[in-house]
């Protein structure tokens, strides 16, 4: 006999707590008081709810935070002051500062890292490549900006990081609900960004900056999709998953792969591609060996044949365009192609500048503001600029390179073989499944974003920096996992 829907109500009530109770009542007058102040124009109110809602998610809940800042990473806009030469990301950034301070603050007496994560070689290599961008800050003609810029480095990867490094070693179905978390965020930016491309009959020319003010242009759009694009497919392969996450992961994966096309990204269509070139390599088990004799055979062919390859480049005047062909076709038009003319523009500047300084390094965040006076002639074009506003060397090798010296360059290559090597590894010899497949996502994720870099470095934005610190992480976790679970894997 089915009991009564008035018994059934009352026996739901009893299970109410005092402390649901409260918090019902809180967030309903939450909403009232914001509501009015909405319809009043009281900002003061909603910042102070704003502020009083995140101090309790960072003090009782700050896993949510994390989550929180994957969501809003893709929403978030700079915002700039020149008088003091600064610039933040609201409100990811804001949220990614005050996490760091809780968690340096509450490191002293209430959280403590696994001697095997916070000791593990990807660890180390972080601990390397900030310690020498300390150092490089020290030595900087503009210790100011260095340090503004050492600093941002040190919040993105507290947060993204150290932080998260507990709450995957906690529980690795948190790596799928921050990763979902970015990726809801990325696909209400696409529908928004498809929307405004589709007004233009989705002209090639508009698709560099139809996703403003949300991400700079095209190429950071591009390396994000590229980056979330191998989570997306990979994590539909999950154990455990039921059939609405399954359909969630496909569906935004589809839309995903749809605005990458629409991207006109260049650089994130090539990082893919190599992406998927290493899939196919550890698929096949193609030998280790052979890899490296095949890349000093194209390392030769490229040296004894140079000037044959730049003729030919040079000769090539096929600007970038809508048709597929053409587009990747202009890729190597060094001749009249105003976007890769002007990235050889910035990289003979930053030879330039390591040549002066090879050691040391102008300073981390200096080179935008250093860059002018080693510009050659012949290489600047219709957008170059004297004015310290053009951004950076496009390069996420020569960028450090210019700005920390060669040993700041050696610390990228060095968080380069740390991810290959054990993100490989652990795929490799992974028993469970689930860190076979994470570490496999992050890995492929990851050679998307370092191939890009050989092009353009976002790692001093938000938007790419919550995704590579985070697969950082999830990778160390997964590798210890794994050691845990065959102790006789070799470190």
């Amino acid at each position: 006999m089915k009991t009564p829907l008035s018994e059934r109500i009352q026996q739901q009530i009893r299970k109410v707590t005092k402390r649901q109770i409260v918090a019902f009542l809180v967030v309903t007058a939450l909403v009232l008081l914001n509501g009015y102040a909405i319809v009043r124009e009281i900002p003061a109110i909603e910042l102070i709810t704003v502020a009083v809602v995140g101090l309790y998610l960072l003090f009782f809940h700050a896993d949510w935070t994390m989550y929180l800042i994957a969501l809003t990473t893709p929403f978030s806009v700079i915002i700039s002051s020149k008088n003091i030469h600064l610039g933040l990301s609201l409100p990811s950034e804001a949220l990614m500062i005050t996490l760091t301070m809780v968690f340096l603050a509450r490191i002293l007496y209430d959280i403590s890292i696994r001697r095997e994560l916070a000791r593990h070689p990807i660890s180390i290599a972080l601990f390397v490549y900030l310690g020498w961008m300390l150092i490089t800050c020290m030595t900087s003609v503009r210790p100011v900006i260095s340090i503004k810029f050492f600093l941002s480095k040190v919040w993105f990867i507290t947060a993204c990081y150290w932080f998260f490094i507990q709450m995957v070693d906690d529980d690795l179905k948190n790596v799928a609900r921050y990763f979902s978390c970015y990726a809801i965020g990325l696909v209400v930016i696409v529908l928004i960004t498809t929307y405004k491309h589709a007004l233009s009959g989705f002209d090639e020319h508009y698709a560099h900056w139809v996703m403003t003010p949300f991400y700079n242009d095209h190429t950071a759009y591009g390396a994000a999709l590229a980056f979330m694009i191998p989570i997306t497919v990979g994590f539909f392969f999950l154990e455990g998953n039921k059939t609405w996450q399954k359909v969630f992961y496909a569906v935004v994966s589809v839309i995903l792969l749809m605005a990458f096309y629409l991207s006109y990204s260049r650089a994130a269509w090539i990082s893919l591609v190599v992406a998927i070139g290493v899939l196919v390599i550890l698929k096949l088990r193609i030998k280790l060996s052979w890899l490296v004799g095949g890349g000093l055979l194209i390392g030769l062919l490229f040296f004894f044949y140079a000037d044959d390859i730049l003729y030919k480049m040079s000769r090539n005047s096929q600007d970038s365009s809508g048709n597929f062909v053409e587009h990747i076709q202009s890729m190597s038009n060094i001749s009249t192609d105003a976007s890769n003319m002007e990235r050889l523009n910035r990289w003979t500047a930053a030879f330039s500048m390591i040549k002066e300084k090879p050691v040391f390094g102008w300073g981390p965040g200096t080179y935008q503001f250093e860059y002018a006076p080693f510009q050659k002639g012949y290489y600047q074009t219709i957008i170059s600029t004297n004015f310290g506003d053009g951004g950076n060397a496009h390069s996420e090798y020569i960028g450090p390179c210019a700005e920390s010296g060669i040993p700041g360059m050696l610390t990228v290559f060095l968080l380069v073989f740390m991810f290959l090597y054990y993100g490989i590894k652990t795929y490799i010899y992974a028993d469970d499944k689930t860190v076979k497949i994470m570490s496999l996502c992050m890995t492929l994720s990851l050679v998307t974003y370092f191939t890009h870099g050989v092009f353009n470095n976002f790692l001093d934005t938000d938007k790419l920096s919550v995704l590579v610190w985070a697969a950082f992480s999830v990778i160390t976790v997964c590798h210890v996992k794994m050691q845990s679970a065959t102790p006789n894997t070799l470190s």
